[in-house]
């Protein structure tokens, strides 16, 4: 019987690695995996291994030779820097220990060609990464131009903050700008702040 550990990982506080626990103690109980230990984080896969305390104990924990394998349900959940996680596969490969993806259904015991496909993975998971943030970053900035709002919060415009300064310089209030350009108290603070 195989001695394994699982890497349950999620992105946020308001996700559970409870789905992806079960899926791989069912797939375990298939293949006659034997599961040792569980390492479960809630953490962006984007930081880098040495923020991730789960990752940086199991990877400790790995040279103690308890379990020969680690189950996860998604590459993804290793990582989604292609640096970072080509670091861990090659830890893994120095210690002899084997990575098993339930989603991909590869194995890095099965030779090269499994290993190989997990860097193309791991590769294009990055650029995926990379893609959804610029075009987030693209979204935003056209709202702004627009003048909406976005996520609750007003936009300020360069109107805006150059009125404010120009109250600042004549020696209004805070709650006087705030009554002539209709901001927060906090957001006018903050532009005096940065102005000066």
């Amino acid at each position: 019987m195989v001695k394994v550990c699982l890497y349950l990982r999620v992105s946020s506080s308001g996700q559970t690695t409870d789905n992806q626990e079960t899926e791989l103690r069912e797939l375990c109980d298939r293949r006659n995996f034997s599961v040792v230990d569980i390492y479960k984080e809630t953490i962006s896969g984007t930081k880098k291994n040495e923020d991730r305390k789960e990752l940086t104990r199991m990877l400790e924990d790995m040279k103690q030779r308890r379990w020969t394998k680690i189950v996860i349900y998604d590459l993804t959940r290793l990582g989604r820097s292609v640096s970072e996680v080509v670091k861990t596969l090659s830890l893994l490969d120095e210690n002899n220990i084997s990575l098993f993806s339930q989603r991909q259904n590869l194995d890095t015991d099965d030779g090269g060609m499994s290993k190989l496909f997990f860097y193309f993975v791991s590769i294009f998971s990055e650029m995926e990464n990379d893609l959804r943030k610029s075009r987030q970053k693209l979204g935003i900035e056209r709202v702004k131009r627009l003048g909406k709002k976005y996520g609750g919060n007003n936009f300020i415009t360069d109107n805006q903050r150059n009125t404010i300064l120009q109250l600042k310089e004549k020696g209004f209030s805070y709650r006087k700008i705030k009554e002539q350009v209709g901001i927060s108290l906090g957001s006018i603070s903050q532009i005096c702040k940065q102005g000066t």
